[in-house]
């Protein structure tokens, strides 16, 4: 079973000066706009200097109360920084309103503590990208660096791997382990009635089987794949159907697919049907994809055309563009995440001028979604504060270097996995293109400025039949 983390590096926070965060002033609260936020501030810090951003992972849970400042908290405080996050006003995929949930935290930090000098956002996987995209957003003090641990970068693209995934269980598994439909004509997501409340992360379905709709999920999938049961249980057709699905979506994890069947069904059906994102709209595309690597997907997968506003809605609130500024960016990857790919990556590495950016991978043994141990997330810190400062751009063989000095010094717990020969498998060789259907448009584009599917009545609801 692979380490699943929206965030590993939880141990940092002792790292340095714990009374630092004692010292701190401390306030959180919640917007008019339904998200929560939390503050602090060090003592000494004052108007001008520089704010932390923090911005927290894909959490199915709605916001109910103050987050996390997450794990660099107390390091941070303890170098001066102020520290601030938003819960976000969304659950879920929160990037249609991320951006302005973020301005709004900055507004009432700069009400009560004045306006900072400098911004430093900060996130990984999800909120790996909304630290990307705040640094290209109008309306915030300079961005100086950003510091994003296995982003997705790929923003509405890791969605079309979704569909795909959607629609490929769905002809592997047919009339073996069909999954629920929802609301015609877009059957292959979930109505909104059939959704949990409190999904987490969506690593962890297995702890929500007292839903009728989750369990089902699961069982459906064990009726197809036998995914469940030990290997030496999965009848021949289980075991057929397991390789091929695992194939089809480029995995080498079983307890990644469970992951990755979750977003593809709960976490898709939200984007699509929830009133305050695409509200009932299809933004995807599968017509004219090449699935040619699985015949029988080929031959019996659903082709959809995308609603072009909902296309254009999603891929603006979610792609990241590079137009950064002078902002220097700090990008880290584990090597066999199978849930945020490591070829997320390409979408800096293409996109920011290649003096701006360190992208590195860590060489996993085993998979894991942002399974950094605490040396390593230090030593980006460091690295990419003391490039701000002044430093040359450091290199991926100097982030393993100085992670071996905080190992040998014991200041953090490693060991250190940077691997400056590391490579990847192309994006597309994993997320099948889409060509002009997923082409990002040109320009720097808000959510303020971004089309916004026009709100519909709820779809009538059906019975949910097994």
């Amino acid at each position: 079973m692979p380490r699943v983390f929206a965030l590993c590096l939880l141990v940092c926070s002792c790292l340095l000066a714990p009374a630092a965060s004692a010292a701190a002033q401390e306030t959180s609260g919640q917007m008019a706009s339904g998200a929560w936020y939390r503050i602090a501030v060090p003592a000494g810090w004052s108007a001008g200097d520089t704010l932390i951003l923090y911005q927290h992972g894909f959490d199915f849970s709605a916001p109910d109360g103050p987050p996390g400042l997450g794990p660099l908290k107390d390091v941070a405080l303890a170098q001066g920084y102020a520290i601030a996050a938003s819960s976000y006003r969304e659950r879920g995929w929160a990037m249609f309103d991320a951006i302005d949930d973020n301005r709004d935290l900055v507004a009432r930090f700069t009400q009560q503590f004045g306006a900072p000098g400098h911004m430093l956002p900060f996130g990984g996987s999800l909120g790996g990208l909304v630290a990307l995209k705040l640094a290209e957003a109008d309306g915030f003090p300079p961005v100086q660096g950003v510091f994003a641990m296995c982003p997705a970068a790929a923003g509405s693209r890791l969605w079309d791997y979704a569909i795909d995934l959607r629609l490929g269980y769905a002809a592997i598994c047919e009339g073996a382990g069909e999954l629920r439909h929802g609301a015609q004509p877009l059957w292959w997501a979930f109505d909104l009635a059939m959704i949990p409340a409190q999904l987490g992360d969506l690593s962890g379905l297995g702890g929500m089987l007292d839903n009728l709709v989750v369990l089902d999920t699961l069982l459906q999938v064990n009726r197809c794949t036998g995914i469940n049961l030990p290997p030496a249980q999965r009848s021949a057709d289980k075991q057929r159907r397991l390789a091929e699905l695992m194939a089809y979506a480029h995995l080498s994890d079983e307890q990644f697919l469970l992951t990755n069947i979750g977003y593809a069904t709960f976490g898709l059906a939200d984007i699509v049907r929830a009133p305050d994102k695409l509200a009932g709209l299809n933004p995807f595309t599968t017509a004219g994809v090449d699935y040619g690597d699985d015949p029988l997907v080929a031959a019996r997968i659903t082709r959809l055309i995308a609603d072009p506003v909902a296309a254009q809605a999603l891929r603006a609130a979610s792609d990241f563009h590079g137009q950064v500024g002078a902002a220097k960016i700090m990008s880290l990857h584990t090597s066999r995440d199978e849930l945020v790919i490591p070829a997320n990556q390409e979408f800096i590495r293409n996109q920011v001028p290649s003096t701006q950016w360190v992208s590195a991978i860590v060489a996993e043994d085993e998979p894991s979604h942002c399974g950094f141990n605490v040396a390593e997330g230090l030593a980006g810190w460091e690295a990419l504060r003391a490039w701000i400062n002044g430093a040359p751009q450091p290199s991926v063989a100097q982030l393993q270097q100085a992670c071996q000095t905080l190992v040998a010094s014991g200041v953090a717990a490693g060991p250190c996995r940077f691997d400056p020969a590391a490579s990847f498998a192309s994006f597309d060789s994993i997320v099948r293109p889409r060509t002009a259907a997923t082409a990002t448009a040109r320009g720097h584009s808000t959510h303020r400025s971004a089309p916004r599917p026009p709100a519909q009545a709820a779809p009538r609801r059906r019975a949910l039949n097994p």
